[in-house]
């Protein structure tokens, strides 16, 4: 087999895989009060989804526009900042599209995205199978975002066979539920390239979750859904990282009452008998010692990504392939070389909820670490707490003379885009003319970091850091600023003249009792 034939199908097999691990977490779905199959209107033949969707309308014809005023519809935020792994969505509509829950996005997305056809299974499908509909429906690209593991899985699908039973569309209508664990990952936990690779603390182990990889969504846990603490009000979802309920937003407030996405929603200010742990909750975040490592389930999340090695092709122009022990793209011509990490300790940082994102054409410093997005707070605002984060390195390019970050034209039909060409200048114009920003045709690639709280995969109790990880030396809280943790600050050689007298005083007592023995047995 030659070398592109083997990647389509080390893709399928990929595809088949994510989809067949989506398919177990499907059944578990609560039903709805009413049996979709018995509508005449979803009775079909459907020609496309798109039909299925204006079936849907038809009753409940107030979802379309509350959808189109929620941060899943309009992208809020992602639309207008920079990030380091696919770094723009300006001039990437089509593959941009393929999570995106609406039809008939424009080529280049600038200012927001208009009201248009919404699309109901892409949340509300139980079948396992829609995803994949939809994405060869769309033409969507398999190299876009879903190649980086594909190697691992595929051995996986040859091991265990396929799940799928192919519904057909009109049977898929009348399938659709609530929302589940693995209808909201079928985006959320393969985006980034892989499996677990953007967030570090999501992934598809989450659809049938043990007691140790997540208390809450483990059936022998709290046994819950994304939807119990994400929930809604009028199709208007709690929790994300463009509008973070940070440690400002404290009441303890049920989340059976309000949507909140936060720990104390549900657990309160104080929620441990022992009084001296709850009066660390003034400054340190629930989700600090209770998730004290990350991509954790046994699937990998990404550390670094290098877009400068990307562009290089074998003989007869092919694109290259590679690939580590555990299956795991570590090279490939579409996005440069790649690295991964399981069982991570997070970086910890003040955080008072607010995060400073940096938008397309950032100023670079191509001597420094350039931070793309950053936490803001500190010890002195009142208001933060110590958060745990999984950082991502990339080498993105920038514009050598004006040092500004460039957007890169990725996908799409056309040659400039870079998955066709492989061409850095032309896929770099093309960006950079997506949203009207000047290139001078001379590029270089900096260093650049991202920052992502973790709030997912807490552990059980027994899991979670004790006082030693933080109050003896390394401690875990090491060189966070303006924090002083008893047990580890204070000079070495205190520690030593400390001990020193201890030894004595421990000598005299002793000898004392040894003296007053001796002296007992004279006078006798």
């Amino acid at each position: 087999m030659n070398l592109f034939g083997m990647q389509i199908s080390v893709l399928k097999g990929f595809a088949g895989v994510c989809l067949a691990l989506l398919t177990a977490g499907f059944a578990n779905s609560a039903s709805m009060s009413s049996d979709h199959s018995l509508y005449e209107e979803l009775q079909g033949p459907f020609d496309s989804i798109e039909d299925i969707n204006t079936a849907c309308v038809g009753c409940h014809n107030l979802s379309e526009s509350e959808l189109h005023d929620t941060i899943h519809w309009q992208w809020d935020g992602k639309l207008d900042v920079i990030n380091n792994y696919h770094p723009n969505v300006a001039s990437n509509s089509n593959a941009c599209g393929s999570c995106h829950i609406g039809y008939g996005l424009p080529k280049n997305l600038t200012g927001g995205i208009e009201p248009a056809a919404v699309d109901c299974l892409a949340c509300h499908d139980t079948s396992g199978e829609y995803f994949f509909s939809r994405f060869h429906q769309d033409g969507a690209e398999c190299t876009m975002c879903h190649d980086d593991g594909a190697k691992a899985l595929k051995n996986q699908v040859d091991e265990e066979g396929y799940r799928f039973k192919n519904f057909s569309l009109a049977e898929m209508a009348q399938m659709v539920g609530e929302t589940s664990v693995a209808s909201c990952g079928s985006c959320h936990f393969f985006d980034g390239g892989a499996d677990g690779a953007k967030h570090g603390d999501l992934d598809s182990a989450l659809i049938n979750a043990t007691f140790e990889m997540d208390v809450h969504m483990s059936a022998e846990g709290a046994n819950l859904s994304c939807s119990d603490c994400h929930q809604t009000v009028d199709h208007k979802m709690a929790g994300s990282l463009y509008s973070f309920a940070g440690p400002t937003d404290d009441g303890h407030v049920s989340a059976l009452k309000g949507p909140q996405a936060t720990c104390v929603s549900c657990h309160g200010l104080a929620p441990m008998k022992d009084e001296r742990l709850n009066e660390h909750t003034d400054t340190i975040a629930c989700e600090t010692c209770h998730i004290p490592t990350y991509a954790r389930n046994g699937i990998a999340t990404k550390t670094s990504w290098d877009w400068s090695t990307a562009g290089k092709l074998a003989r007869k122009q092919k694109p290259l392939i590679h690939y580590d022990d555990e299956g795991r793209v570590t090279y490939s011509s579409q996005k440069g070389d790649m690295s991964y990490g399981e069982d991570l300790t997070p970086v910890y940082r003040w955080f008072n909820g607010e995060m400073n994102y940096q938008g397309v054409g950032m100023s670079v410093d191509p001597a420094q670490l350039n931070e793309i997005n950053s936490p803001q707070g500190s010890a002195e605002d009142g208001k933060s707490k110590i958060y745990p984060f999984h950082q991502f390195e990339s080498q993105l390019p920038y514009d050598t003379a004006t040092n500004q970050l460039l957007p890169i034209h990725l996908a799409g039909s056309d040659r400039t885009a870079f998955w066709n060409g492989y061409q850095w200048v032309d896929s770099l114009q093309a960006g950079a003319d997506a949203v009207g920003m000047e290139f001078s045709g001379e590029y270089g690639f900096t260093s650049t970091v991202m920052s992502r709280v973790i709030n997912h995969t807490v552990a059980p109790a027994e899991m979670a850091l004790n006082c030693n990880d933080c109050h003896t030396a390394p401690s875990a809280m090491a060189g966070i600023a303006g924090l002083y943790t008893p047990g580890t600050n204070q000079p070495g050689w205190l520690t030593k003249v400390g001990l020193g007298i201890a030894l004595i005083t421990l000598i005299g007592v002793l000898l004392h009792g040894f003296l007053r023995i001796i002296f007992s047995y004279r006078r006798k």
